[in-house]
Parts: C-alpha cells; sequence; structure tokens
C-alpha cells in the first residue's frame, strides 16, 4: 500500500502522512469488513481516498500548460518505452503536476472511470479527460527525453 501512497503524494514525507492516516482508517473501520476475500480491495481503496482527501486539503488542482507538440526525433515512442524500467517510469509519472498525476494514476493505474475521476476530484469530465491526455503526452515528451538527451521538448518532467 505504500506503492499507493507514493503514486500520490508529491514526496516521501507525504507519502508517510498518507499512509499513516490510511492505515488508522483501515484499523478503525476493519470491524465493517464482512467480506474477507474483498479485503485487499477494500484496504486499497481506503489509501487511494485517503490520499485524494489529504491532497484535496493541501492544494487545488490547476491545469498545466499543454506541451509542445514532440519534435521529430527519429525514435519512436515503442522504442523509448521498451528501454526504460518499472521505477523510471514511476519517478516519471511521480513528477508529473498534480492533477495530471491524480487523474493519470486513478485511470491508467486504479482503472477508474473519468465520471468517477470527476467525481473525486470535483472536476469536469472534459477536465479528467484533457489531464489525462496532456499527462500521457507529457510523459511521452519525457520517457523519449530520458532515451535521447539531446531532443528538446518543452515541460519535460
Amino acid at each position: 500500500m505504500y506503492s499507493v501512497c507514493l503514486r500520490y503524494a508529491n514526496s516521501k514525507e507525504d507519502a508517510n502522512d498518507i499512509f499513516q492516516q490510511a492505515f488508522y482508517t483501515v484499523y478503525k473501520n476493519l470491524k465493517q469488513v464482512k467480506n474477507p476475500d474483498a479485503l485487499s480491495g477494500w484496504v486499497k481503496r481506503i489509501f487511494v481516498n485517503t490520499a485524494l482527501e489529504i491532497i484535496k486539503k493541501n492544494a487545488k488542482y490547476s491545469s498545466a500548460e499543454n506541451i509542445e507538440e514532440l519534435n521529430d526525433s527519429g525514435q519512436s515512442w515503442n522504442d523509448a518505452i521498451q528501454n526504460i524500467s518499472t521505477e523510471e517510469i514511476g519517478k516519471l509519472i511521480q513528477k508529473l503536476p498534480e492533477g495530471y498525476r491524480m487523474v493519470f494514476n486513478l485511470y491508467a493505474i486504479e482503472g477508474y472511470s473519468h465520471k468517477e475521476i470527476a467525481d473525486q476530484l470535483g472536476i469536469s469530465v472534459g477536465t479528467s479527460k484533457s489531464q489525462l491526455f496532456d499527462a500521457r503526452k507529457t510523459l511521452k515528451a519525457a520517457v523519449i527525453s530520458l532515451q535521447n538527451p539531446n531532443i528538446k521538448t518543452d515541460k519535460v518532467v
């Protein structure tokens, strides 16, 4: 569950705070679990919701500037992504602007729909879709730039 906290937090200290609060919530409400088979999903949901609650308290979501189109680098996205580790991708996701990171994590990793994301974050469905598009575009630029540092892109994380 700590990795879930890290995906949403801005720093390890923030992840520790999220983890501690979520763990307390799990412990406090454990007696509410009626189906032991559903425990892992229930716990994960609490950790994600706690992360979102803490982040909402600490900051407002704002749409970051769009990235300019990537320069033609001669290296395809598929080539770049095959040469990068999961850990490096996680670090790049962590560096995304907060709004992008929240939407990307909820959609691509947690499997939420844009409607569910909009309801959770208090944004419109269109904003959720736009932030996901921009997050993917930013990650693409970052991955390609990581593989080929000579490429000039705007707003690479």
